[in-house]
């Protein structure tokens, strides 16, 4: 083909040569020669990425399939019962082991009696691997979220003498953090499923970032509840929590009466890893003070496992002023709060909101827990003012002055 165009290129620049008719057709016949031949060269190579992205995707879904086999082998069966002569171990929930050597995560309200409110005199988790017979193990609760409906319990060892005898595959927990609209799957032992593990897909639909949630469409069903939603990697993302069913009911018959229930759909809910990686470090902490909880008491398995006490949530308040003048208020301005991290406003991170009355003052519409936040306020005729702010159980009045625009 480049020959094609060297010979083209010396007869169209050569001026000594004289062209006939004959030549000119023959030029230009060769120059359409060598367009049709690059154009479908380009076109096959075209039509060939499809086939190789397509390739590679199916190749990327068997691995991602893969990892989420293996972490299959870390969620088990929560069993429970009393102390109750007779009494058989039924099922309650799910849990996923998050450490080898034998701590386990679920909820709170999967090992907790509801008539009584206190922890099941004795809790055990049962680990399947395909092909092989299922595994027991007695577990002791360590420490318990109420607030946040979570659990941490450990593995009591066959022999006391030895905390290194137990050695469980455990799922990893993902430290980055989650995006809507990412995949998700969710893994336990659903009610209606009977006793053997259940996985279904989804993805995340919201997040909760005040009230720590994060929301799914993926089916959960009453038993998953403690079990594991990990993403493509295989990773830990949250702790299937409850479901918020959206329904409503219908009087077919028009006497005032509903005759049925009309459901619209689920939104499940899960307690982000975070949480359990922060209850992880807790433990650790607590450990170095006292090596006692790395070798539970066999005899009296439940008792008292540490409470995480709940958070103080702090009514946020404030004054906006001028900043020229500091007995002149500012009315409507817009005030809100979003992590500290974050520079712009979203629908997904404003975390509590509100407005200045005549006097100049705010109350967000939630309260918050203690922390670091950014403040952000905005009011017509001033400048847009930020702020790193530190929320304390004991805050004062926020005091805002504002800048006026220059133009």
């Amino acid at each position: 083909m480049t020959s094609y165009f060297a010979e083209v290129s010396y007869f169209m620049h050569n001026k000594e040569k004289t062209f006939s008719p004959v030549l000119i057709a023959m030029l230009a016949l060769l120059l359409l020669v060598a367009s049709l031949s690059v154009f479908s060269k380009t076109t096959l190579i075209t039509q060939q990425t499809p086939s190789q992205t397509a390739s590679q995707t199916s190749e990327q879904t068997k691995l991602a399939k893969d990892k989420i086999r293996e972490v299959i082998k870390s969620i088990g069966l929560v069993l429970v019962k009393n102390n109750i002569n007779g009494e058989h171990l039924r099922p309650r929930g799910s849990a996923v082991v998050v450490r080898s050597d034998g701590i386990i995560a679920t909820n709170y309200h999967v090992v907790k009696n509801d008539q009584t409110g206190d922890l099941y005199a004795q809790i055990f988790i049962e680990l399947n691997e395909e092909g092989k017979k299922s595994t027991l193990y007695r577990l002791k609760a360590l420490i318990i979220n109420k607030e946040r409906d979570l659990a941490l319990l450990c593995v009591i060892p066959e022999n006391d003498n030895d905390s290194t005898s137990v050695k469980l595959p455990a799922v990893d927990i993902e430290t980055n953090q989650v995006q809507i609209l990412d995949d998700i799957v969710i893994i336990g032992y659903p009610e209606k499923g009977g006793t053997t593990v259940t996985v279904n897909t989804g993805m995340i639909e919201g997040k909760d970032l005040l009230e720590e949630w994060i929301k799914t469409d993926a089916r959960l069903i009453r038993g998953n509840s403690g079990g594991a939603a990990v993403n493509a990697n295989g990773k830990l993302i949250g702790i299937p929590t409850k479901i918020v069913v959206d329904s409503q009911q219908i009087d077919k018959d028009g006497d005032g009466f509903p005759d049925t229930v009309q459901s619209y759909g689920a939104v499940g809910f899960l307690r982000p890893a975070y949480l359990i990686s922060n209850m992880l470090a807790q433990l650790d902490k607590d450990k170095t003070a006292d090596n006692s909880a790395s070798k539970p008491d066999k005899e009296t398995p439940n008792d008292d496992p540490k409470q995480i006490a709940p958070v103080v949530l702090v009514t946020v308040q404030g004054i906006i002023l001028a900043s020229e003048d500091s007995s002149e208020p500012i009315a409507g301005a817009r005030i809100g709060l979003i992590p500290p991290e974050n520079d712009e406003v979203t629908s997904q991170n404003l975390l509590s909101w509100g407005g200045s009355n005549a006097e100049g003052s705010f109350e967000l519409n939630k309260s918050v827990p203690p922390g670091k936040y950014c403040l952000k306020v905005k009011a017509f005729g001033f400048e847009p003012y930020t702020k790193i702010i530190e929320i304390n159980e004991k805050q004062e009045k926020i005091l805002v002055k504002l800048i006026r625009s220059k133009g």
